[in-house]
């Protein structure tokens, strides 16, 4: 059977990476279709998936709608020659209209309620969309939820083990005390009126952070000079074995939150906006969410402060494996489910 997978955000590279190679141990053809944004296409480079570039992420409102018109032309060009028997990815905002255009299932895997302009330019195109349990939407009889998050497909113990050699080749200390700093660039179309972190509390707020753990700060934009002495300098596919060793992530970024949660790791999510799974991940303990700075700030020095804090993430994230499912497993078996005709 042959697989097209759109891949148009570095997030998807990790949630499909491993069902890739699932597929492919199966003898399903798989072709992915990227999107230059961020480091999608360096990440497809660093795990050695084979891609085509279709777009470039467009930088205005009018420039996304530009690039959804090449884009779809493109990638139905490519499946006039592929072939695929299904398409699927997160969002699918581009894959939907093709694939119901050559009459092929599509189906897409969301966990973003915001992103309501996406929802409606894709889901009237889609055969099935599936969510986590804890999103707060539904999209009526074709959407389906599973127990789980996005990052339990790559997250999850059965698909990643920390290794706190590849930590020490990096140049960090395992055994120190040190914390994850999340900025966005805040240009991704749900990001529109949202906001975290005050900027001109920032260098304050890391100053503070240093007095407890050494901070690394992972950013989408441009850092100010008196930050960048601060910068985390890694190579992006290994990030999670650094995240799994830290005392503590903080940050604007969801996924970011949720990765740690699900590694274990205690985390601050300085952020406006509200998703399902982030509520989900408060409920076993492992996230707190907040909007201020000052407020941020005392969160993070009380998780640093507790020497039981290590203790209580591990029996909660415990608890959330038992919960929840591989979801990697779970995609393989979907999206086979369908290329059998359910």
């Amino acid at each position: 059977m042959r697989i097209l997978i759109e891949i148009t955000h570095p997030a998807h590279v990790h949630f499909f990476r491993n069902a890739i190679a699932e597929f492919q141990k199966r003898g399903h053809r798989v072709a992915v279709t990227a999107r230059e944004k961020d480091v999608t296409t360096t990440l497809l480079k660093n795990f050695e998936i084979p891609f085509t570039t279709l777009s470039q992420r467009g930088r205005s409102k009018f420039a996304l709608v530009g690039e959804m018109v090449v884009r779809d032309a493109r990638l139905w060009n490519f499946c006039r020659k592929f072939k695929p028997d299904i398409l699927t990815g997160i969002s699918g905002v581009f894959a939907a209209h093709v694939g119901w255009f050559i009459g092929k299932p599509v189906i897409v895997w969301d966990d973003t309620e915001i992103a309501t302009m996406a929802h409606k330019i894709t889901y009237p195109f889609v055969t099935a969309v599936y969510s986590p349990d804890c999103y707060e939407k539904s999209f009526g009889k074709k959407h389906h939820f599973y127990p789980g998050c996005h990052e339990l497909a790559y997250l999850h113990p059965k698909r990643f083990t920390a290794d706190a050699e590849i930590v020490k080749g990096l140049g960090i200390n395992p055994g120190e005390k040190y914390c994850i700093i999340r900025f966005v660039s805040w240009q991704a179309h749900h990001d529109v009126g949202q906001h975290g972190f005050v900027d001109k509390q920032k260098l304050n707020f890391i100053k503070e952070i240093a007095k407890y753990a050494t901070p690394y700060i992972t950013s989408e934009a441009d850092l100010p000079e008196e930050l960048k002495a601060y910068r985390l300098n890694v190579p992006v596919h290994q990030i999670h074995h650094v995240m799994a060793f830290a005392a503590l992530y903080v940050g604007e970024g969801a996924t970011m939150a949720s990765e740690s949660a699900v590694l274990g790791v205690p985390a601050v999510y300085v952020n406006t906006l509200k998703l399902g799974y982030i509520d989900m991940l408060e409920e076993y303990g492992l996230v707190t969410q907040t909007t201020d700075t000052q407020q941020a700030l005392q969160q993070s020095l009380g998780w640093l402060a507790d020497p039981e804090a290590k203790q209580k993430c591990a029996a909660a994230r415990k608890k959330l494996l038992v919960d929840k499912i591989d979801v990697t497993d779970y995609i393989v078996d979907i999206i086979e489910r369908y290329m059998k005709g359910q």
